[in-house]
């Protein structure tokens, strides 16, 4: 049975994955920030804000509606018209809502994030934000936070992985404060798909898709997955860093790759007045005269400072990493990028010419990033940051879930399951909209998702432009997420299973065109006029069932929507269902004048 298609959007494909039964976490949003004030936006769907059980029922915010909520020992929302308290606030979607936060102190315009389960407390008059995602997701949130060096399929691909591989090690880091990780970098930097970055919201889940379950191990155990910035040519001994981090894998190597960075090598010269303000003020020290020696008097294995010599009046052995957090916190942050430092006094001045930007301990994001665009696979990258490692992935739940309505079956991967029952009661109202003419359906249609554009381009085997298929017993559909972000998933599904309809009473000699513009017509789609035509070449049924390009189906449909737009104008809807499914001699030359 050929297919019909329809719907169109762009997405970029990914790797194949499997649902798993993989952990969920809560994580802090806006650590370390005092909110005083958070507006609340429901999505494409409205969102559901419920309380403790003394707090009353649950309210529903609508579509695009607001409120606004700050901390009052309760948490007190107001919307256009309506105010409300609640002792505790859970908000909650099947499609991501939308977070801006009001910082105490901070006039800038709110940066807002998504999520679509997040939960609130009052701290005072402080407002406490966590948000509930899944595995997946989290990896997608740490791309969009850590991942501002890779772009290149492999660059990416690796931080992913490592991503996976540290929550999967640390989850329960913040047990003790309720919730798992926290959004820094004291876990890993988290932004929950930050709304105004679509195209990069995209791009991370799919990157988080596509290495759906892969983690590092060595020897069969999980990895401790280092990342920093920039190692400056020379990656640390984690034992050098954490004397009880030790392993195998993350050793001292050299790496070539990172130099291209802007933090590859760097220069700082500081007075000797502010560094004795650093001594003292910073490091508490009761320097005895000024200071006449700022000196490394030990390095470890990679050439870092380790141990550093200061003479003012007496002398006295200060730890290297301790006088870098003291001249950072009084002096600015990263001042001192790195402890792969040599420096010098010159007059009054001394200088610091140093190499990297932190620790420097498992992969180099700049030499990954490097390795990614010189063609380097994911697994090759990490493998030359944590030798003697392997990519594994998780154990997997082989059969996709299958969720049931009246006549309805929806087989789904687990990470699209938020949507799922939208998505069967679109299915269900738009069935009834179709009347009569649904009588021709299965008693039951089964509809399928998948977790990547990939898996729906390997089983329909049509372009990743189409956002819908079907074969005349079922329905075939990219993502749900995906769907969900482009706003066409109700539009889709009303298509596709009109496109049901419409094919089985389709009669022998009816052109494909009239179909497929019944189905534009019948639903309301809309198809505006491309620039650029069809080939004049093919007919126009062969422009349908065969599209050479996104550009080519437009015009073809648009060109069909119109012919049946003209016939509808001349007779009538019901007539034109009688010419889909018994049409007269008479009829069949209303196909002829369409053309």
């Amino acid at each position: 049975m050929k297919k019909l298609i329809i719907a169109i959007l762009g997405i970029a494909a990914a790797a194949p994955g499997a649902p798993r039964q993989a952990p969920e976490f809560t994580v802090e949003l806006f650590s370390n920030q005092v909110v005083d004030a958070l507006t609340l936006e429901a999505g494409n769907q409205r969102a559901q804000l419920c309380g403790q059980k003394l707090d009353g029922p649950c309210v529903v915010l609508d579509s695009r509606r607001k409120v606004v909520c700050h901390a009052d020992r309760l948490v007190r929302c107001r919307g256009e018209t309506s105010s409300w308290s609640f002792t505790s606030l859970t908000v909650s979607s099947v499609s991501p809502f939308c977070l801006a936060p009001s910082f105490a102190g901070v006039h800038a315009p709110p940066r807002a994030l998504v999520a679509v389960k997040a939960r609130i407390l009052p701290v005072g008059k402080v407002l406490k934000v966590t948000t509930h995602v899944d595995l997946e997701s989290y990896v997608a949130g740490v791309l969009v936070g850590e991942g501002s060096l890779e772009d290149s399929p492999g660059a990416r691909g690796a931080l992913a992985i490592l991503a996976r591989t540290w929550a999967l090690r640390w989850q329960g880091r913040h047990r003790a404060e309720g919730y798992d990780f926290c959004s820094l970098t004291h876990c890993q930097v988290f932004r929950p798909l930050e709304a105004a970055l679509e195209s990069g919201r995209e791009k991370a889940l799919d990157v988080a898709a596509g290495t759906r379950g892969q983690v590092l191990e060595y020897h069969g155990r999980l990895v401790d997955p280092y990342f920093g910035a920039c190692c400056g040519g020379t990656t640390e001994a984690a034992g050098n860093v954490w004397p009880h981090s030790g392993r195998p894998y993350l050793v001292s190597l050299h790496d070539p790759y990172c130099m291209a960075s802007p933090h590859a090598a760097w220069r700082r010269e500081f007075s000797a007045a502010s560094l004795e303000e650093v001594l003292c003020a910073g490091l508490r020290m009761a320097l005895a005269g000024p200071l006449t020696e700022l000196a490394v008097e030990k390095r470890d294995s990679s050439e870092r400072a380790v141990t550093l010599r200061v003479t003012a009046g007496a002398t006295w052995r200060v730890d290297a990493n301790a006088f870098r957090y003291a001249l950072d916190r009084r002096l600015g942050w990263n001042q001192l990028k790195s402890n792969l430092y040599t420096l010098q006094r010159q007059g009054n001045l001394w200088v610091f010419t140093g190499h990297g930007l932190g620790h420097g301990v498992g992969l180099c994001q700049a030499g990954a990033a490097e390795m990614g665009r010189a063609g380097f696979s994911a697994e090759q990258i990490l493998l030359a940051y944590f030798p003697g490692t392997e990519i594994a992935t998780l154990p997997t739940n082989d059969a996709d879930p299958v969720a049931s309505s009246e006549h309805f079956e929806l087989a789904y991967p687990a990470s699209q399951e938020r949507w799922v029952t939208p998505a069967l009661e679109t299915l269900e109202k738009w069935r009834q909209e179709l009347g009569e003419h649904a009588e021709v359906l299965p008693p039951r249609v089964r509809v399928q998702t998948w977790d990547t554009t990939q898996e729906f381009l390997l089983a329909t085997g049509q372009p990743g432009w189409m956002a819908g298929a079907s074969d005349g017993e079922s329905i075939a559909l990219q993502p749900l997420r995906l769907l969900v972000q482009k706003r066409i998933l109700d539009g889709t599904l009303r298509h596709e299973l009109t496109h049901l309809a419409v094919h089985k009473l389709r009669a022998q000699g009816v052109p494909r065109w009239f179909e497929e513009g019944l189905v534009l017509y019948l639903t309301g789609e809309t198809v505006p006029l491309p620039s650029k035509s069809r080939e004049i070449s093919e007919t126009l049924d062969e422009a349908i069932a065969k599209p050479r390009s996104e550009a080519g189906m437009k015009a073809s449909y648009a060109e069909s929507l119109e012919r049946v737009r003209r016939l509808a104008r001349r007779h009538s809807e019901q007539a034109l269902w009688e010419a889909l499914a018994h049409p007269t001699a008479e009829m069949r030359e209303w196909f002829q004048e369409g053309q």
